[in-house]
């Protein structure tokens, strides 16, 4: 737990005000205004601040009707409800816009990382919302490049059946919406990845796997399918899950209950079939 980011606005001119954490809103410059946290990760900072207390101040600035308006802090407002204690708040006086977006979208070095999805949620309501009005000013007060905006962006507009593949849309990083956006901007490749995400929509497969399937499927190459391992009573042990470039992933079952002579057993089972595997996987048509 790392001190904050220091904030623009001196800390001087602010108040700190131990409130009702139902009585405070979220502010719409939020990030994270319209997209709900995980009730565990919840669940752990509400356990840090029973037994600590609230390590970080939440900011906000209130709004006309004198409600404070969160523009950070909101896991630390539904921890609060949850340890049943009062929030303790920062509020900024006499904000100008780009500083209350400032403080929103800072980085905050301690704080649960906004994922790219809620980013650019919120860069795309403030622009709608007439806000900011166009992307370059809203890039610079919200200490981003212009690409950077223009992919956030893309992403909010991209398929439906495409986001849909990813259990957690939150769960996708830049680098991999970076590698994805060219792909769904071409025709072609985009009707490749539609027909992919049908096919995989569901399993739950982690953001990486799923980056990795769409990628496969612009360049035109067949769904790799899972390899199982069974026992002696058919029962699935293992999983063999071959990639595009020649790599595997094995998974194995959770064997902590199992004797010891079934682990050797199964571990003896896991082995040849990998190898069975091997003999032939690299003969086989790409």
């Amino acid at each position: 737990m790392t001190d904050q980011l220091p904030l623009t606005s001196s800390r001087s001119t602010t108040r700190i005000v131990h409130v009702d954490p139902n009585k405070v809103r979220l502010s719409p410059l939020n990030p994270r205004a319209q997209t709900p946290h995980s009730s565990e990760s919840v669940a752990a900072l509400a356990a840090e601040i029973h037994e600590v207390g609230q390590i970080n101040d939440a900011h906000g600035e209130a709004a006309k009707d004198g409600v404070i308006e969160l523009l950070a802090g909101s896991r630390r407002r539904e921890a609060c409800i949850v340890a049943g204690t009062e929030l303790r708040i920062r509020v900024h006086p006499d904000l100008t816009r780009d500083a209350a977006i400032g403080i929103a979208y800072r980085d905050d070095r301690e704080a649960l990382p906004v994922s790219l999805w809620d980013l650019s949620a919120g860069w795309s309501r403030m622009l709608g919302d007439g806000v900011v009005k166009t992307e370059a000013a809203l890039a610079k007060v919200v200490g981003v490049d212009k690409s950077t905006m223009n992919r956030g962006l893309a992403f909010q507009k991209a398929p439906s059946q495409i986001l849909d593949a990813f259990a957690d849309r939150r769960a996708i990083s830049f680098t991999q919406w970076t590698e994805l956006a060219p792909l769904i901007e071409n025709e072609d490749t985009c009707a490749r990845l539609v027909e992919r995400a049908g096919l995989i929509v569901g399993k739950g497969y982690a953001a990486t796997r799923v980056a990795a399937e769409l990628k496969a499927a612009a360049a035109n190459k067949a769904e790799i399918k899972a390899i199982e391992v069974r026992n002696r009573h058919d029962k699935v042990i293992a999983v063999i899950q071959p990639d595009h470039r020649g790599g595997f992933t094995i998974k194995v079952k959770p064997l902590a209950e199992a004797h010891p002579s079934y682990r050797l057993e199964f571990a003896k089972l896991i082995h040849d079939r990998f190898v069975e595997v091997i003999k032939t996987w690299f003969d086989r048509e790409a």
